[in-house]
């Protein structure tokens, strides 16, 4: 299959996104607490996503009802947003990623980004670095219910773009955009930021292609080129 698009992570990949993952973890276990779920249950050595689907598990087996399930969920949301958006409007640009972008869009790819920020604070990090208009689709945690690696969160963007999964490359920095490629059978590139605390590494090796940070732009345009 010819490649059609690049669907791209955001933060790590394609912007430095300064946000206090420990503050925003902090934050969203205060109030998970708050609504009754056990200290064992909650870690800051987990993510706010692994968190909130521990803290689902504890309310239905409790018996909340949907309704309070979502309420509560939603003011984790809430909270989270406002410190990611303070990370946005601070974000910078991953060295020579612009180069990439520039070579992607003269290759005529479509280009999408998938990331768990939502889909209004991925804009203003992009705008920031002015790398917003290279992307034609933003799919954020606002967007769709099931998020990466979810085979869901891929595939709403490959319908969108009216693209196969297997004409698409993948690029991103953790072991869920790696393990989202596999689950819908796409190309992938895994950039090596080396944050081990945010990836598997027997799933990160699983990309087709892993280039080092200071590989960029030059390896990463090879390595995108070689998928062509």
């Amino acid at each position: 299959m010819t490649i059609k698009a690049i669907v791209w992570d955001l933060d790590g990949t394609l912007i430095h996104f300064k946000i206090d993952y420990l503050k925003a973890r902090q934050v969203a276990i205060k109030i998970l607490k708050k609504y009754g779920v056990p200290k064992n249950l909650l870690t800051v050595e987990y993510s706010i996503l692994e968190n909130v689907s521990s803290a689902r598990d504890f309310f239905q087996k409790k018996g909340f009802s949907s309704e309070k399930v979502n309420a509560i969920i939603a003011e984790v949301d809430k909270e989270i947003t406002e410190i990611e958006y303070e990370a946005a409007v601070n974000a910078s640009m991953i060295n020579g990623i612009d180069q990439v972008l520039k070579f992607t869009k003269s290759k005529n790819l479509k280009q999408a980004i998938f990331t768990f920020n939502t889909k209004k604070n991925a804009k203003i990090s992009l705008e920031k670095v002015m790398l917003l208009g290279f992307f034609v689709l933003i799919v954020g945690r606002d967007n769709i219910s099931n998020l990466k690696p979810h085979p869901d969160h891929l595939r709403f963007i490959c319908n969108k773009l009216n693209v196969e999964p297997d004409e698409i490359v993948v690029i991103g920095d953790s072991d869920r955009d790696i393990e989202a490629a596999i689950n819908v059978g796409a190309h992938s590139i895994a950039l090596n930021t080396k944050r081990s605390n945010f990836h598997k590494q027997e799933t990160f090796e699983k990309a087709d292609k892993i280039i080092e940070l200071n590989e960029i732009p030059s390896k990463l345009i090879n390595a995108i080129e070689e998928l062509l």
